[in-house]
């Protein structure tokens, strides 16, 4: 889940509970001839890594050097329209490009049309990839290319979750800074500030910060009403199965896999709780399922839905 800038009060100090990168960007906000060529924000998804990577540059970026809101730079950044914010797109892989007539947001298109340039508007320009790992292995190596080239002005931000996912020549070439799950209390400082439901369940991260309470609710009802009787998982798994095609809580961006995983989450949770009896078995079972899930094996997710409620069948009846 990512936090949006939506006004223009945002400045460094709003990043909540990642004191380390705080420290980290705050000092290059101030010295800002000393930010490397990349930065890599790493660590667990919904823990503000974009959120800070949107701050950081729209400090640097703005006129006055600190996020103002009022000058020119502030006011293209917060329409999203910033010509020296460069943000990659996260939902597709990153190829390198043609060499004559490169597709916008290929490698080649970057180091052909924009950073052979001086920025538009600020000083700096920031080049920010918020899912690193989707840059091609070609795409890569040219990257280290433009790294060791880089101007003065172009700076770049990649985000990933494992930083071991990167080669070790693009990060011999950048300052790692690392982000954490966050404390339930910052959680909460959050919550109150963008108004998102936090499940019980979901602790350290704002990932599942996209659902409605409404698909909470159902999501919830449906999971402890269902796992303790061999019969009613047999229907919870049949609800599963149609909820594929029909989500109506769930209107955009649905992404079966993650819907699986969020019910998986939910019946650990579930089994976790109730101490009327030793669910350890059906916890370990969904595990499994998860471990399975996050494999990403293409087309398998309902024959693995169906390998899982059977077992659960066995072990709770």
């Amino acid at each position: 889940m990512e936090m949006v800038l939506e006004n223009n009060s945002y400045k460094i100090d709003a990043l909540v509970g990642q004191p380390l990168a705080l420290r980290y960007l705050r000092n290059y906000s101030k010295y800002q001839d000393k930010i490397p060529p990349l930065l890599i924000f790493h660590g667990p998804s919904g823990v503000g890594k974009m959120f800070a990577a949107e701050l950081f540059s729209k400090s640097v970026l703005c006129m006055n050097g600190n996020a103002c809101g009022l000058c020119q730079s502030c006011k293209m950044f917060q329409k999203k329209v910033h010509p020296d914010f460069i943000l990659f797109p996260d939902s597709e892989r990153i190829a390198i490009g043609d060499i004559k007539n490169p597709d916008v947001f290929t490698i080649r298109w970057l180091q052909s049309q924009r950073v052979i340039y001086r920025p538009d508007v600020s000083t700096k320009r920031f080049v920010v990839f918020p899912d690193a790992t989707k840059i091609n292995s070609e795409a890569e190596t040219a990257m280290l290319k433009t790294l060791e080239e880089t101007n003065e002005h172009t700076k770049f931000i990649f985000v990933v979750e494992d930083i071991h996912s990167l080669k070790s020549t693009i990060r011999s070439r950048a300052v790692e800074i690392p982000f954490f799950h966050l404390s339930r209390s910052n959680m909460q400082i959050i919550s109150d500030k963008i108004g998102i439901y936090i499940p019980d369940f979901n602790s350290g991260s704002f990932d599942l910060g996209y659902l409605t309470l409404d698909a909470w609710n159902l999501f919830q009802d449906k999971v402890e009403n269902s796992i303790f009787d061999s019969i009613q998982l047999l229907r919870l798994e049949i609800w599963i199965k149609a909820y594929k095609t029909n989500h109506t809580e769930w209107k955009e961006d649905f992404d079966y896999k993650k819907f699986l995983d969020i019910i998986s989450s939910l019946m650990i949770y579930s089994y976790f709780k109730n101490q009327e009896k030793d669910y350890s078995l059906c916890i370990d079972a969904i595990f499994e399922f998860k471990n399975i899930l996050h494999k990403d094996i293409n087309a398998m997710e309902n024959f693995s839905v169906s390998k899982l409620f059977n077992k659960l069948c066995t072990l709770v009846h």
